[in-house]
């Protein structure tokens, strides 16, 4: 048996608890947080030949497991060489399933996978007000405080930016 908590979004308002429960191999489904468009709920469900090939690459399913329009997106999250050995193992891809992308470097929603450095200048940034709307500080007066030129200050709050946001995509 496998528990998995998964979110949906998209589609029209109603409980997704009894489709989900009509699914094969699902033996139990619980609500854990519905809303119009929305919902999240943990389920009980029997294995596919996928979950033993995790459990035995000791390679880890970040949850939850969003649903969009059908298509649930799962991000596996461990050492490269394990990812590598997945994607031999899956082959020529099982029929529906997609590698969408592999990333490298850690995953962490909560906290951006930063530097010091990056964390330091965003630190720098938001205290001077440069995120501020309308902006307190420019990216010229900037640079000199935090003592780097302006166009490796607006390379760094580029990349800094988009960590922080790529999680969301």
């Amino acid at each position: 048996m496998t528990l998995v908590e998964v979110r949906i979004q998209g589609g029209d308002s109603g409980d997704w608890g009894e489709e989900i429960r009509a699914l094969p191999n699902v033996v139990d489904v619980e609500v854990i947080a519905a809303a119009e468009e929305s919902g999240l709920y943990r389920v009980v469900h029997r294995g596919d030949p996928f979950i033993p090939l995790l459990r035995r690459l000791r390679l880890l399913r970040h949850f939850p497991i969003p649903i969009e329009r059908g298509v649930a997106t799962w991000t596996v999250v461990g050492p490269e060489p394990k990812v590598h050995q997945l994607l031999e193992r899956l082959g020529s891809h099982p029929p529906g399933v997609l590698v969408e992308s592999v990333r490298h470097g850690p995953l962490s929603p909560g906290a951006p996978p930063l530097t010091p450095r990056q964390h330091e200048i965003l630190r720098r940034a938001l205290a001077e007000g440069y995120f501020d709307v309308p902006r307190r500080v420019s990216l010229t007066k900037l640079a000199p405080k935090i003592g780097v030129a302006i166009s490796t200050l607006s390379v760094t709050l580029a990349i800094i930016e988009k960590k922080i946001a790529e999680p969301y995509t």
